[in-house]
C-alpha cells in the first residue's frame, strides 16, 4: 500500500478483505491470511462470482467460520449464513422481502459440507474429503410460506444426490452459481444489486444515509448492476461506470477516511521515505503494527487493525470512524508524522524540501501549494488567513532555513493534516 505499482488495485483488495472479513486473532495463523489476501489480489480485476467460489473454500476463511468442522453428521450453518447475509445476497431485498430462508441456510450448508484444511511442509491447502459430505439431495430457494412466500420458483435449485466424488467435489461451486441466479421480488439479479450497493457505499457515500434511499439511488445501483451482470461480474468495469456517474461527484460523497485511507494516504501524498535510527518511519510498529497501548498499532487505536476486523460485519465505517478518541489517535500520528526533530534532521521521514521548491517563497502561496497536495483541500478564507498567518510576520520566507522548517513548515503540515476537511474525502 505504501509503495504500489497499482493504487487502484490496492483499494479493490481493501475492499475485499473488508467484504469478506476474516480475524488474523481467530485465525491466529499468518499464512492463512497472506494466502487470503493472495487470493484476493488474483481475482480483484476478474470474475468476483468466480472469487466467491475459491473463497468457499480458502482455508482462512474455512478456519473463521468453521466451514472445515462442516460434515454431513454435524453440519455447521455459519458459513452458508453469512455467505448469503454478507457476501452475497443480502437478507432483504429492495422492496423489503426476504431473499432466502432458514431452510436455504441449511440446505446451503449441506452443499458446503466434506471440506478440510492440510498443512503440510510449510504450506497449506484445502481439499474435499468426500466421507464427510453429504451426499443426499439438497433444494435452494424453494418458496417458503413462512419466510420467503414471493420466492420466484424460478430461483429453485436442487442438487441431485450423488455417491460420485468427482461430482460432488463442485457442488460448492454450484451453490454459487444458483446464488448469482437469483432474483429478486422485482426481478432484479439480487446478488448484482448487494455488491453494487457495497461496492457505492465504500468509494461514494452510502445511500441509507441523508434521510435515506431515493428512487435515484436505486437506479444508479441498478444501472451499475447491469453492469456488473453484462461484465462477467468484473469490478473493475463496475468502478469504471461508476466513475462516469454525476452522482459520483455529489456533494453527499463526502465521506471520512478511514485509518488506513488516512494513514497510508498521508505517507504518501507527503513522499515520506524509509529512515534509520530515531524515525524507522515505515517500520514504527505504532503507526502500522501491533504495538502501542492496549497492543493495538497507531491504526488499530483509530479503529482499524488490518487483517484483523472486529467480526464478520466488518467495519462500520464512515461517521463511526470519527471518535473522541480515534481523533486524539490521527492527532498523535499528524504530530509524529510531521515531527522534524532540529539536532537529527536526516533522520525526518517527511522532508518539506521534497514538497516546495526551493528559496524564499509567499507564505500564501506555501499554504496554497501544500492545500493542493494534500487535496485539495477547500478551506474557507478564514481558515486559509489563519494558516497564512501560521507562519509568522515574514513574507515571504526562506522555505530551506532549518528554524523554518522545523518550527514552522513542519508544524504547518501537522495543522493541515488535522484540518476537518482532510478527514473526509
Amino acid at each position: 500500500m505504501l509503495k504500489p505499482t497499482n493504487p487502484a488495485l490496492e483499494k479493490i483488495v481493501l475492499f475485499l478483505h473488508a467484504h469478506f472479513a476474516t480475524a488474523q486473532s481467530r485465525v491466529n495463523k499468518s499464512l492463512y491470511m497472506a494466502k487470503q489476501n493472495a487470493l484476493f489480489r488474483r481475482y480483484a480485476l476478474g470474475d468476483f462470482r468466480e472469487l466467491v467460489k475459491e473463497i468457499n473454500i480458502d482455508p482462512a476463511m474455512l478456519w473463521w467460520l468453521d466451514g472445515q468442522s462442516n460434515t454431513r453428521r454435524s453440519p455447521n450453518e455459519n458459513y452458508a449464513r453469512e455467505l448469503m447475509e454478507l457476501f452475497t445476497l443480502g437478507v432483504f431485498d429492495f422492496a423489503g422481502n426476504r431473499n432466502y430462508s432458514q431452510t436455504d441456510v441449511k440446505e446451503a450448508a449441506r452443499m458446503l459440507t466434506g471440506w478440510r484444511i492440510r498443512e503440510e511442509n510449510g504450506t497449506i491447502e484445502s481439499y474435499f474429503d468426500m466421507n464427510r459430505h453429504d451426499r443426499n439431495a439438497k433444494t435452494i430457494f424453494a418458496p417458503d410460506s413462512s419466510e420467503t412466500p414471493l420466492q420466484n420458483p424460478a430461483n429453485t435449485y436442487t442438487e441431485a444426490a450423488t455417491n460420485d466424488a468427482s461430482v460432488a467435489v463442485d457442488e460448492h461451486r454450484r451453490l454459487i452459481d444458483a446464488i448469482f441466479s437469483h432474483r429478486d421480488t422485482e426481478g432484479r439479479p439480487t446478488a448484482a444489486r448487494f455488491l453494487v450497493r457495497k461496492l457505492w457505499k465504500f468509494y461514494a457515500y452510502d445511500p441509507e444515509v441523508d434521510a435515506g434511499t431515493t428512487r435515484q439511488d436505486l437506479q444508479v445501483i441498478d444501472d451499475l448492476a447491469d453492469v456488473f451482470v453484462a461484465s462477467g461480474y468484473k469490478i473493475p468495469a463496475v468502478l469504471r461506470a461508476m466513475f462516469l456517474r454525476e452522482e459520483f461527484y455529489a456533494h453527499r460523497t463526502r465521506t471520512v477516511k478511514s485509518p488506513v485511507e488516512y494513514v497510508i494516504g498521508s505517507l504518501r501524498m507527503l513522499r515520506a521515505r524509509k529512515t534509520n535510527g530515531l524515525y524507522t518511519f515505515y517500520d514504527n510498529l505504532y503507526l502500522l503494527g501491533d504495538q502501542g497501548q492496549n497492543g493495538k498499532g497507531g491504526m488499530g487505536q483509530m479503529g482499524q487493525t488490518l487483517l484483523d476486523p472486529p467480526d464478520v460485519f466488518s467495519w462500520k465505517g464512515n461517521q463511526y470512524w470519527i471518535t473522541s478518541h480515534a481523533l486524539l489517535q490521527r492527532a498523535i500520528f499528524a504530530a509524529r508524522a510531521c515531527a522534524r526533530n532540529w539536532f537529527t534532521p536526516t533522520k525526518a521521514p517527511i522532508k518539506i524540501e521534497r514538497l516546495l521548491p526551493g528559496g524564499s517563497l509567499p507564505r500564501a502561496e506555501i499554504v496554497d501549494r501544500l492545500l493542493r497536495l494534500l487535496g485539495p483541500l477547500q478551506v474557507d478564507p478564514a481558515t486559509r488567513t489563519a494558516l497564512i498567518d501560521f507562519l509568522g510576520p515574514a513574507d515571504p520566507i526562506n522555505v530551506r532555513d532549518l528554524d523554518v522548517k522545523v518550527y514552522k513548515l513542519h508544524p504547518l503540515l501537522q495543522l493541515i493534516l488535522m484540518l476537518p476537511q482532510y478527514h473526509v474525502h
